[in-house]
């Protein structure tokens, strides 16, 4: 990161910092954004792409309310896949499968991103819960940041809080400040204004898009880069938050980052582009890019689970099963893992009945057994995994 790298368009100023580096005081400089302004100028394609986002969402989020007895069987499937992609930018790799399996079985042993990708799962479904009770804020995504982090490598003194340290993002080239790409404010008064101000900004009373607010309020997150890591991860949880608290979405049934994973070095371009010449109306549409084309994937999911599950319960009823196995394919689209314990735990019923909707469900090849075991059985739909996963 360059003085010279940095136009008279950039929507902030460099400070002088100094930091420790293997006992040496190494001086560098450091960005802290401006405060967002009240309104942007956009040009004509930036408006269409926020016209395209809006609509992909408002139809999504219609297709689940209409749709969908209980919408809220997609939330579960959607965290986890977002889970997933989410935590794969950052460099943590999990599968879906394994995901999904974890959480339905807590005995089996789980590797160290599996914990990193379920700790963002609790993060999310804290934030829908808490959401009720306490606005998107600087303490919100405290509270979000401890759940990420507990029990990672990520985890330390300042986990949950405002960091007191300076940070960089580093490059290739190195580990030293000297070859960050990006060196966000210093720790103290200019990070906390910033926050306080990120924070009465997204409340604020505005005529402005809720798409092009959820916009620019993630570049003001990133560039203000609160915490000591995983600044990304609660970044884009909470402009699916912002869509959300904005009336765009009823639940977080849209999954962001599998766009932004495919395309993370443009991801990356965008933002800085923000912080040195100012490229607002470039980053506003790749965000509403992402949202127009995740919003269309999951009404595609949506319809193709649909599809599924009817299908399996016109099977069902041709074979005239009813009672718990019928209840357990209704709820294939959220639970496709599942054992006998769960069915036996979620649906209320002893395990011989939940054992006895198991055996009907295999013999009708509407799940599989895929452990190979006597005991600790686990049985899989896995048309909804391909779907999911596609």
């Amino acid at each position: 990161m360059r003085r010279g790298e940095f136009g008279r368009q950039s929507p902030g100023r460099l400070v002088s910092i100094t930091v420790d580096e293997s006992g040496q005081r190494v001086e560098h400089i450091a960005f802290v954004p401006a405060p967002l302004p009240a309104e942007f100028t956009l040009e004509n394609k930036t408006w269409m792409a926020v016209s395209v986002a809006s609509r992909n969402l408002t139809r999504l989020n219609a297709i689940a309310q209409e749709r969908l007895e209980n919408p809220k069987l997609l939330v579960r499937p959607t965290i986890r896949r977002e889970a997933v992609s989410t935590s794969a930018i950052e460099g943590t790799v999990s599968s879906m499968l394994e995901v999904m399996r974890s959480d339905t079985d807590v005995t089996l042993p789980r590797s160290a991103a599996t914990i990193e990708v379920l700790n963002f799962v609790r993060a999310t479904e804290h934030a829908i819960t808490r959401r009720a009770s306490l606005p998107l804020s600087v303490r919100f995504a405290c509270e979000l940041h401890e759940i990420l982090m507990k029990g990672t490598q990520g985890q330390d003194w300042q986990t949950g809080r405002v960091r007191r340290t300076q940070v960089f993002i580093g490059s290739r080239r190195g580990r030293s400040i000297r070859h960050a790409s990006y060196v966000p404010p210093p720790p103290g008064d200019a990070l906390r204004d910033g926050l306080s101000r990120w924070e009465k900004w997204i409340h604020a009373d505005s005529p402005m898009h809720p798409l092009v607010r959820a916009a620019v309020a993630h570049y003001q997150f990133e560039a203000l880069h609160p915490f000591t890591d995983g600044n990304g991860r609660i970044g884009r949880l909470l402009a699916v938050m912002q869509i959300i608290d904005y009336g765009m979405l009823t639940d977080p049934i849209v999954n962001l980052s599998p766009y932004i994973e495919a395309r993370a070095d443009e991801y990356r371009k965008r933002l800085r582009d923000v912080s040195t010449k100012g490229a607002w109306d470039a980053w506003i549409r790749f965000f509403c890019d992402a949202f127009a084309e995740q919003a269309f994937d999951a009404e595609v999911r949506i319809r193709a689970l649909l599809i599924w599950r009817d299908g399996m319960l016109e099977r069902l009823r041709k074979k005239r099963v009813k009672g718990v196995a019928h209840d357990v394919v209704g709820d294939l689209i959220a639970h496709p893992s599942v054992t006998v314990k769960s069915i036996a735990n979620r649906h209320k019923v002893s395990v011989q009945a939940a054992n006895h909707a198991v055996a009907r469900l295999v013999d009708l090849r509407i799940i599989r057994e895929i452990t190979g075991k006597q005991y600790g059985r686990m049985f899989e739909a896995a048309d909804v995994y391909e779907i999911l996963t596609r």
